[in-house]
């Protein structure tokens, strides 16, 4: 039901991201279109292109907290989160408009709520206004990626707190999760994870593996 909830919110915020592109004067040189309806992007600039319509050229900025993706093709929304399209060599962004709640109108940032035995949470920013939400079981807020991520990978969180389950000293393997036999631990390195099994199957504490869900004692 999370991933859902997730996948509609980006698509409001991408919604609302079109509707805000900012327009700005009509490029005073059209020789940049070489195609008919084209982006181009904008030397020394994160976030602003030209698009070209019938030959037209228009320089336009994306959203705060979006910058423009230089493989977008016409007419394809041209801007994208900085996790999915990144700014590297290409100049810097325009400056934050940021609000109260969040450093930039669109984007995904740590939550306030957030802390080293508690960082599943994070906030969704849609036009400045910031949206609570949670990773999924067993997946903690990486702030570095903007995305959610294995606990471990993140130095500001507590694996162990987070997950409430620490690996034996010494021994790697699978171990159950008290409280529902379709999720099970995982040690590698020492390092818990939270893991899944397959629908269907269910974690048999004895062999230590998921199998048919038949074969396990739920209650």
């Amino acid at each position: 039901m999370l991933s859902y909830v997730c996948v509609a919110l980006m698509f409001v915020a991408a919604c609302m991201a079109r509707a805000q592109l900012n327009p700005l004067p009509i490029a005073k040189n059209n020789n940049i279109c070489t195609k008919k309806d084209a982006y181009y992007k904008v030397d020394g600039s994160c976030d602003s292109y030209v698009e070209c319509t019938g030959y037209v050229a228009e320089t336009r900025t994306c959203p705060d907290g979006f910058n423009f993706n230089p493989e977008a093709a016409w007419p394809q929304y041209p801007c994208g989160y900085p996790m999915d399209v990144p700014c590297v060599g290409r100049g810097s962004p325009q400056t934050a408009q940021s609000t109260t709640d969040c450093p930039h109108q669109f984007g995904f940032f740590k939550s306030p709520l957030a802390s080293a035995d508690n960082c599943g949470q994070y906030r969704q920013c849609v036009g400045g206004v910031a949206l609570e939400l949670s990773c999924p079981t067993g997946l903690a807020f990486n702030p570095d990626s903007s995305r959610c991520d294995w606990p471990d990978n993140i130095p500001s969180c507590n694996t162990e707190a987070f997950l409430g389950f620490s690996c034996p000293a010494g021994r790697n393997g699978n171990y159950p999760y008290h409280g529902n036999c379709y999720y099970f631990f995982s040690c590698t390195a020492r390092h818990p994870r939270l893991l899944q099994c397959d629908t269907g199957k269910a974690f048999h504490p004895t062999s230590r593996r998921c199998v048919d869900e038949q074969l396990v004692n739920c209650s």
